[in-house]
């Protein structure tokens, strides 16, 4: 029996990256290959659709957790993600927030 293909749609800050043909192992999608995520900030929509087209997962904040490849399995990448919690959300705007306060104050954050 052959495995249920799911595509990945990622999009953040005007960029969009699609990627198809990936398995579910767990929690972990599964392709072939590596996936260049590297246009898309660290924190971005994630649609997830089955090889019917059906929207099986749809996230507005979501953040990769780790993309490891494994030899074990054939030299496979596994991708892991996490939606992101409101309180990750507001933290994130506040940490902006104080970085350009900080900015604006020619006040270095890293010394401080």
């Amino acid at each position: 029996m052959e495995k249920e293909k799911y595509t990945l749609i990622f999009e953040g800050e005007g960029n969009s990256v699609t990627v198809e043909n990936l398995t579910l192992n767990g929690n972990n999608y599964v392709s072939e290959s590596e996936v260049d995520l590297s246009s898309l900030p660290d924190v971005f929509a994630l649609t997830v659709k089955d090889s019917n087209g059906n929207v099986v997962e749809s996230h507005d904040n979501t953040k990769l957790l780790q993309q490891v490849k494994y030899d074990w399995d054939g030299g496979k990448y596994y991708l892991a993600f996490t939606a992101l919690s409101q309180l990750d959300i507001d933290q994130r705007a506040q940490d902006s927030k104080i970085q350009f306060i900080a900015m604006m104050a020619d006040i270095d954050v890293e010394e401080a």
